[in-house]
């Protein structure tokens, strides 16, 4: 009775142990994402919400910002529809 018991703590402190390094792994990619996505949006010079708003007024799901201007794609094409300091 003794050696199951013992081989069923073993598994079990095992088990634990790689859920909590899986756990840790998960999180530590998840934050690593997070900050990288913080990073681009510090460098964008178009705000989350007027993003949001020349989407919705054009209707369009993609914007392409550049470093002067914003574009919609339409007709195969890639329209300006915001340059920098206009807005």
């Amino acid at each position: 009775m003794n050696k199951i018991e013992s081989i069923i703590w073993r598994t079990l402190f095992t088990f634990l142990f790689l859920c909590a390094g899986w756990v840790s792994h998960t999180a530590y990619s998840q934050i690593e994402a997070i900050r990288a996505e913080r990073i681009l949006e510090r460098t964008d010079w178009v705000s989350r919400t007027q993003t949001r708003r020349l989407m919705r007024y054009h209707g369009t799901d993609a914007l392409k910002i550049t470093k002067d201007k914003v574009y919609i794609w339409r007709g195969s094409k890639w329209i300006p529809v915001l340059k920098r300091g206009q807005g």
